[in-house]
C-alpha cells in the first residue's frame, strides 16, 4: 500500500539484492518525492552532483543509489497498477534521467552510497565493454557484475518491467570514473546500444546537467 503526505510517497517495503552476502537487505518505510525539486515558478531545476547532494543533505534527504532507486522503480511498477500516484512516479523514472548515489569506474569497482543503504563497495569486477550478440548472453557472461550494479537477483523481471513500459534501454559502458544515471530520455543515439536492457548510463562530462530526487526513511 502506498501512503502520500503532500509530494511524498511512503513505500513499507523495498529489497535490494547485496551480492557480497548473496542475500537480501529488506528496508522498510521508504519515502520518495513525488515530484522533482523546482524553482519558485514551478521549473524544474537541474543540479551537478555537488550541488544535488547539498540541496538534499540541507531537507534532510539523500540521493538514492542505482540498487535503491531500481528496487523503489520496481516497487512502483507493482503499486502503480492501483494507486494514481505511483503510476506517475513511475511514468516519471521512465521519462526523465536521475542522478543517483553510485560511481562506477573502467577498473571495475562499483561504490553505491545513499542515506538508507550507507556504503557498499564492490571491487575487481570484471566491466563488459562489448555488447555484441545477444542480451542473454551478456547477462549470463557477466552475472556477478550486473547483479553488483543493479542491486537485483532477477535480472530477467527488471528487463521485463523495463521492456513493458517502451523504454529504449541500453547502457554505456564507462571509460573512467562515472556518476551512475537511471531512467529515460532523448539520449539513446549518444550511447552504447544493448536491446531490452533497463535504461542505465553513466554521466559525462559534456552533459553533467540532472535532475533530482530525494529519499529518506520514513518519518
Amino acid at each position: 500500500m502506498v501512503s502520500e503526505t503532500g509530494q511524498t510517497i511512503v513505500i513499507p517495503e523495498v529489497r535490494v539484492y547485496e551480492a557480497h552476502r548473496g542475500e537480501d537487505i529488506v528496508l522498510r518505510d521508504i519515502s520518495v518525492d513525488g515530484h522533482y525539486a523546482c524553482d519558485s515558478q514551478g521549473k524544474v531545476m537541474y543540479f551537478n552532483f555537488d550541488e544535488a547532494k547539498s540541496y538534499l543533505e540541507k531537507r534532510g534527504k539523500s540521493l538514492a543509489s542505482l540498487p535503491l532507486l531500481v528496487n523503489l522503480y520496481l516497487a512502483l511498477d507493482e503499486l502503480a497498477r492501483r494507486d494514481e500516484i505511483a503510476a506517475q512516479v513511475l511514468h516519471q523514472l521512465n521519462a526523465v534521467w536521475n542522478r543517483t548515489g553510485t560511481s562506477i569506474s573502467a577498473a571495475g569497482s562499483i561504490v553505491h552510497s545513499d542515506a538508507i543503504l550507507g556504503e557498499i563497495t564492490y571491487e575487481g569486477l570484471r566491466v563488459p565493454q562489448e555488447a555484441n550478440g545477444n542480451i542473454a548472453d551478456l547477462f549470463g557472461n557477466n552475472q556477478q557484475f550486473f547483479k553488483a550494479l543493479l542491486g537485483v537477483r532477477d535480472i530477467d523481471r527488471l528487463v521485463d518491467v523495463a521492456t513493458r513500459h517502451d523504454l529504449i534501454p541500453y547502457y554505456w559502458y564507462p571509460r573512467g570514473e562515472r556518476l551512475v544515471m537511471f531512467g529515460g530520455g532523448d539520449f539513446y543515439y549518444m550511447h552504447q546500444h544493448i536491446p531490452s536492457l533497463l535504461m542505465v548510463f553513466c554521466d559525462d562530462v559534456s552533459h553533467p546537467q540532472r535532475v533530482v530526487r530525494g529519499v529518506w526513511v520514513g518519518r
